[in-house]
């Protein structure tokens, strides 16, 4: 398959031997470059209409497809990185995302998020529906804060939304080739075709592929880990019926192989590094097949009303291994496999943005399953057999929802939006025992059915002193639906289902453009309590991580965003966030260390008034752009980066061995391009200092006293080579 692929960019008479730049479309609204002087509007859906980023009483970050593509962010980890109280948690099973500190910890493979992610709006709860690396975006836009009103579903601590490029009506077909060469650790090649083939047909195809080794050496096998080849396609058709009625479809494939874990096992008096080791014989893989389409439906009527439909398909499948014993030992090895689908409509009524009263109102319902076998083998002293659980979850969601926008005058507008969600969940699980397994390896089945509904409001007040000064101040609720524990070899009845948590919001800021447009400063300070949060725990009497309903936690800070043009041709952003997240209760929770004392097999304790894991108090991000106009008809391209975060445990016991040092990391990037962006040739560098880092830490059972990480990448220098045509 990768040669076919090769050879049909062949093809196009371009041979690429170094890397490129995609060329995406920026949400901002049109500017003549050369001549810029003040900062660019930002335009953002984050209320599910286009809008000035600096008029949304929103808490928004946004990164434009154009940044994404130049500082080389292929995935949502990389982009963590740079995006202030946004925190990706890499693991062996699935990933998590947490928003000013709260997220739904991955123990459970059955795990929805509660940070709601949006594609082309489509909603997707799970990690692999859209596990791709990025793919000509358009924007990625992280709304801090619950969105139950608007967003819905599972939306309790935030929401990403992530818009793909559609076609750019050119009066002609136009090709872009990119490429990019990690130095000898692999390549990347992405061909873009974009146009008219009628006045009214109008289509974008997109293709990836990328083939790449690790960043961490496995002294086992001498590879590097984990390899990941890539195979993504995309295509994106529009069709123009009449200048008030247009149709969208999206049809997304992708297929994801990797090879080896990005994790690193340190035993006691070891020392942090970039290498692993592996049990010979037994290697780590993880296969994933996606597919994603979305029909979008626009019908504008005379009286600025817009009619929206949007029909979403998605699903997917892998299959993956881990040598989970974390030794050279073969002592623990585990499969997982899941077959996953989803349907979903939604269909709004907008008004248009003129006048005093503006509204939208929508329905939405989705009906997705889970299919998970998960075996486990174990060989360690009297044990040589395993455990088979197959688990089936059905989940349907319905609700509808509402928000309005009333102007009184020049200055003061309130917004208030209204969800009800109703939610239906059912589970089986059955489980075979092979062999001599551990005496908490059960054979028992489960099952459960569970109905709950939640009502998620939400005020914004605003003071708009003109276009370049707003105050506001708002309050939202968030909610997630309770669940079930997915395909555990361990537990019973009663620690096979978790209630719902909730969230409530309070947030103040301001958003100002100053010095006659150069710059703009946008200001929120903030506040979240979360009701029955769900963590997954430590069950040490049943040995095996449950999902529970801890008491109560809150997360309270402020959050600094920032750009300033210093001529037209250099620009500085920035953006600081400071965040305090503790459980205000947790009366169940398996106790912590204290003073770097473990605690005894079983403990319970009241955690009321730690800190949480993965949430660190400081993080932050600033860069410095050029984009210069040289005298023989070039432009010198030039970005640097530097990004740091604060001290934080990645465990949930707080293991000192958990804890991850304060960091910050820099990234360059300096090339050239033509005039009219034909080409662009750059060299990009990203973690230069070569930081150890990790995004997730867990004891490992087998060698008493040690940690295994979840290890970030380190130093990647790459060549990128961009051609338009």
């Amino acid at each position: 398959m990768r040669y076919r692929y090769v050879m049909l960019l062949a093809s196009s008479s371009l041979v690429l031997s170094s890397a490129a730049m995609a060329q995406s479309e920026a949400p901002v609204a049109p500017t003549d470059q050369a001549n810029a002087t003040t900062v660019a509007d930002i335009l953002v859906t984050a209320r599910k209409r286009t809008e000035r980023l600096q008029d949304v009483p929103i808490s928004v970050n946004v990164t434009s497809g154009e940044e994404l593509a130049s500082q080389d962010m292929r995935n949502l980890e990389a982009l963590s990185g740079s995006v202030p109280n946004l925190h990706i948690q890499a693991t062996p099973g699935n990933n998590a995302i947490y928003i000013r500190g709260i997220g739904s910890s991955p123990g459970n493979l059955a795990f929805e998020q509660s940070v709601g992610l949006f594609v082309d709006g489509a909603y997707a709860g799970r990690g692999r529906q859209f596990a791709a690396p990025f793919l000509d975006v358009a924007s990625v836009e992280v709304l801090r804060g619950a969105q139950g009103a608007l967003f819905g579903k599972n939306t309790a601590a935030g929401a990403i939304n992530i818009t793909s490029n559609g076609p750019r009506a050119e009066s002609e077909l136009a090709t872009t080739i990119t490429g990019t060469v990690d130095g000898d650790n692999g390549f990347e090649i992405t061909q873009i075709v974009s146009g008219p083939i009628t006045d009214k047909l109008l289509v974008r195809l997109a293709g990836k592929y990328s083939d790449n080794e690790g960043w961490l050496e496995n002294t086992t096998t001498g590879d590097h880990n984990p390899g990941r080849e890539d195979l993504i396609g995309r295509a994106v058709i529009d069709y123009l019926a009449s200048d008030t009625l247009s149709f969208r479809l999206k049809l997304e494939g992708a297929r994801q192989e990797l090879t080896g874990q990005p994790m690193s096992t340190v035993a006691p008096g070891g020392s942090k590094s970039f290498t692993r080791t592996t049990t010979q014989g037994a290697p780590d893989y993880d296969d994933t097949n996606s597919f994603n389409g979305v029909l979008t439906i626009n019908k504008d009527f005379a009286n600025g009303v817009t009619l929206t439909s949007i029909t979403a398909y998605s699903a997917f499948d892998y299959d993956k291994q881990i040598d989970s014993d974390f030794t050279t030992t073969p002592l623990l090895r585990s499969i997982f496999q899941e077959e996953f689908n989803q349907i979903s409509q939604e269909v709004r009524l907008t008004s248009s943005n003129e006048g005093a009263l503006t509204w939208i109102v929508g329905a939405y319902a989705h009906r997705n399953e889970i299919d998970m076998d998960q075996r486990s083998y174990i060989l360690m002293g009297p044990f040589d057999g395993g455990t088979d659980r197959r688990f089936n979850q059905t989940n349907e969601s319905y609700s509808l929802y509402g928000q309005a926008t009333y102007a009184f005058n020049d200055h003061w507008k309130l917004t208030a939006g209204l969800r009800q969600t109703w939610e239906d969940k059912s589970a089986d699980q059955t489980r075979a025992v092979m062999g001599a397994v551990p005496p908490t390896w059960l054979n028992t089945p489960l099952s459960g059915q569970r109905s709950e509904s939640q009502l998620d409001p939400s005020v914004q007040v605003q003071y708009v002193v003109d276009r370049d000064l707003m105050f506001y101040a708002s309050y939202a609720k968030g909610s997630k639906a309770g669940g079930f524990v997915g395909a555990q070899s361990t537990g019973g009845q009663d620690t096979f289902e978790f209630e719902g948590e909730t969230s409530q919001s309070v947030e103040i800021g301001t958003k100002l453009t100053l010095l006659d447009g150069r710059a703009t400063l946008n200001l929120a300070a903030y506040t979240s309590k979360f009701d029955d949060l769900q963590v997954s725990g430590y069950n040490a009497a049943i040995d095996a991580f449950i999902t529970t309903n801890a008491a109560n936690a809150k997360s309270q800070g402020v959050e600094a965003e920032g750009t300033l043009r210093l001529t037209p041709s250099v620009s500085l952003s920035g953006s600081l966030a400071y965040n305090d997240a503790k459980y205000d209760s947790y009366p169940t929770a398996p106790c912590i260390y204290h003073n770097g004392v473990a605690p005894a097999a079983g403990c319970v304790e009241d955690i009321g008034g730690t800190r949480l894991p993965r949430a660190p108090k400081w993080s932050g991000a600033m860069t410095l752009n050029v984009d210069h106009p040289l005298d023989n008809g070039m432009r010198l391209l030039a970005d640097a980066t530097v990004r740091g975060r604060s001290g934080t445990y990645l465990e949930e016991n707080l293991s000192p061995n958990s804890y991850q040092e304060g960091f910050s990391k820099v990234d360059l990037r300096l090339g050239v391009a033509s005039a009219d962006d034909r080409w662009t040739l750059a060299v990009i560098g990203r973690n230069l200092t070569n930081e150890w880092t990790a995004s997730h830490a867990f004891g490992t059972p087998f060698l008493a006293g040690s940690q295994t990480y979840v290890v970030d990448p380190g130093r990647v220098v790459s060549i990128q080579l961009g051609l338009r045509y």
